[in-house]
């Protein structure tokens, strides 16, 4: 009777001390520094051109730019290295990790967005969105990348998981409605490395009304540029793939399909007009990897590489 006595104090003594909790609160398989290794040793072994080291899982995929490739196809052969500027974002809870950066081809700097998935310590998906159709250099180009993007957020300042996810889908509805409170008032755009938002170095790239000058649209903010009628060529966005929710970061990154000119090439700009490109473009999509920098319920961060394709193009991934 004592020797079970004392057992069951013993017990009682271990439950009430949380050791379930801690059980609970056990290192994930891959937490954050995991993950970012896993980035690492993926882009040293596409910088040295070849996959032997790599622990990719049996049924290892990958795409470039929507098309499926083999591990040392693709970028493996092409790249010269990276750059120092990369964008990182990890989801513990998922598995995944993305990156956002410069790469080098021929003597030119591209951006390109990668996404990693691993399982069992494996990387099982990597997904890669490339900027070759529009490289630009220019001397606003940021060379260190925004804080919002690589800052730890107090956990009393952040969105949860499920309030992010909206937020991201809120980003592309309000784009196509011409609405941008959710906006910070300190948000920039970036893509494929050009500030497009906040940068009075940049001639923003819409045909003015002869004899009209344009509105200095380049120097506007992220909401401003929206509610200017500047996405009134953008049709729809679909899919939308948001695939990485970094909470310690509130920063999400996702792969978007971006279809526009299916139903107009013309922006009505409120306040100065009508305006029609010279020359017709048709039918095109652009296959974004994206990055959403969330603050204080708003996004202050876009940043995105981005590639022409089809109209209808798919993105080699199921929706």
């Amino acid at each position: 009777m004592i020797r079970f006595a004392w057992r069951a104090t013993a017990l009682a003594l271990l439950l009430s001390t949380g050791l379930p909790t801690l059980a609970r609160e056990a290192a994930p398989a891959c937490d954050r520094a995991c993950l970012y290794a896993h980035v690492d040793r993926y882009l040293a072994a596409v910088e040295q051109g070849t996959p032997a080291g790599l622990d990719l899982a049996p049924d290892f995929r990958a795409t470039e730019n929507g098309v499926p490739v083999a591990p040392g196809e693709g970028l493996w052969q092409t790249t010269d290295g990276y750059s120092s500027y990369q964008a990182r974002a990890a989801d513990v809870a998922a598995g995944q990790v993305a990156v956002l950066g410069e790469v080098k081809e021929a003597g030119k700097t591209v951006g390109y967005a990668t996404r990693l998935k691993i399982v069992a310590g494996r990387i099982a998906e990597a997904e890669t969105v490339i900027g070759r159709s529009f490289a630009p250099q220019h001397p606003s180009m940021p060379t260190e990348v925004r804080a919002g993007l690589r800052t730890i957020v107090p956990k009393r300042e952040r969105l949860s998981r499920a309030e992010m996810i909206a937020l991201a889908d809120r980003n592309f509805d309000n784009m196509l409605r011409n609405k941008g409170d959710h906006f910070a008032p300190d948000c920039q755009r970036i893509e494929n490395r050009m500030p497009m938002s906040g940068n009075p170095q940049l001639a923003y790239p819409i045909t003015p009304i002869p004899g009209k000058p344009l509105p200095h649209f380049g120097s506007m903010s992220c909401q401003a540029q929206v509610e200017a009628h500047l996405f009134d060529t953008l049709d729809k966005v679909e899919p939308r793939r948001t695939l990485v929710v970094d909470e310690e970061q509130q920063v999400l990154f996702g792969v978007f399909s971006l279809r526009f000119y299916g139903r107009t090439e013309c922006n009505d700009i409120p306040g100065y007009g009508r305006t029609c490109p010279a020359k017709l473009r048709g039918p095109m999509s652009l296959l974004s990897g994206e990055m959403l920098g969330v603050r204080g319920g708003k996004v202050r961060e876009v940043e995105l590489i981005f590639t022409r394709l089809p109209y209808e193009a798919g993105q080699g991934w199921a929706p």
